[in-house]
């Protein structure tokens, strides 16, 4: 299978983590000639500038793949396509991806991807399982929202990492906001907390109630095209709102309810419908002690190398037998 990657290297700071171990496990693979193409390079819809990836790839080469030398590939030369870019996505980069899955097969396909990332699409597939969430733009129905609940979280739509995420709360007269990137900020009025999260992109935010066991930590379930592959919580160390790995969260091995295991499957039609294909279903504890879907990621997420390394179990296997099995059906009726 000729595997065309898709991220950006200098973003990952540790070898442990998900995109550099997971590019190693596929430039090693027997089955696998694995290419290397930067975010930026993503200009042209008919071709891509693109880079063959040394077999034994270490951290140190993951870091400098853009400075490889490069060569031009019409799509139809690849197999599948893995995007891997973090979020926040440029305007017009899903549609350029967009008419490449035209031509080559995606792991998750690019203009569903751009419906999966607007501000209602959770609430829309996933009511029934999530938290009470408010999707506006709306002072009044904002401010409303927060008198109801008295602390809630807003969330923007396209970002990871729990940069686009917000704590809000009233106290002394004052309107608060948190955020594990820029830290806690004080606001006369909740207009100027409107203006603050809005910023210059005035799209509707995603409003959920505060869940208050946020320190039982947050749960990570990897499935993949339906496939459960299993769970870890991420617990801050510092017992902080957000649990993030890239925060300060530490992960341990944790069990998949029959309640979660109910939302995926209440759910994950709807991805796999649209071609989403690799999900990371986050869950937070609710106050009747029931895990409830927080955010489900679609595309690039992380938990591969961290469930092999938490299982001991062949994780990353897993993945590959299933992407050399879609890679390889070529089905008509089953590329977009």
């Amino acid at each position: 299978m000729k595997l065309l990657c898709i991220c950006d290297p200098s973003l990952y700071t540790s070898p442990l983590q998900d995109v550099p171990t997971t590019y190693q496990y596929f430039a090693q693979h027997p089955q696998i000639e694995l290419f290397h193409a930067p975010a930026e390079w993503v200009s042209d819809p008919y071709q891509v500038q693109a880079a063959v990836v040394p077999h034994a790839l270490t951290y140190d080469q993951f870091l400098r793949l853009d400075t490889l030398p490069r060569s031009a590939y019409t799509l139809s030369e690849f197999d599948l396509v893995f995007c891997r870019r973090l979020k926040p996505f440029p305007p017009g980069y899903l549609n350029i991806l967009g008419q490449w899955s035209q031509q080559v097969r995606f792991v998750n396909d690019p203009i569903s991807k751009l419906e999966q990332i607007q501000p209602d699409f959770l609430a829309k597939v996933a009511g029934p399982y999530i938290p009470e969430t408010l999707i506006t733009s709306e002072l009044e129905d904002a401010y409303g929202f927060l008198e109801q609940h008295q602390t809630i979280v807003a969330k923007r739509s396209n970002s990871c990492g729990g940069r686009g995420v917000f704590k809000i709360w009233r106290e002394a007269g004052h309107f608060w906001v948190d955020n594990s990137l820029t830290g806690t900020r004080d606001f006369s009025s909740f207009e100027r907390v409107m203006g603050y999260l809005l910023g210059n992109v005035p799209e509707p935010l995603q409003f959920v109630r505060y869940l208050n066991n946020v320190s039982a930590g947050d749960k990570r379930v990897v499935v993949v095209n339906g496939e459960i592959y299993g769970a870890y919580v991420r617990r801050s160390r510092t017992g902080y709102w957000v649990n993030n790995v890239s925060v300060d969260g530490d992960c341990a091995l944790a069990e998949v309810t029959l309640e979660e295991e109910a939302a995926i499957a209440g759910t994950v039609g709807a991805y796999c419908d649209r071609n989403l294909h690799t999900l990371g279903y986050d869950f937070l504890l609710d106050d009747d002690d029931i895990w409830k879907i927080s955010e489900i990621n679609a595309g690039n997420i992380g938990g591969f190398a961290r469930l092999q390394n938490l299982t001991g179990e062949p994780i990353c296997d897993r993945l590959t037998d299933w992407m050399l099995a879609y890679a390889g059906d070529l089905k008509p009726s089953k590329r977009r």
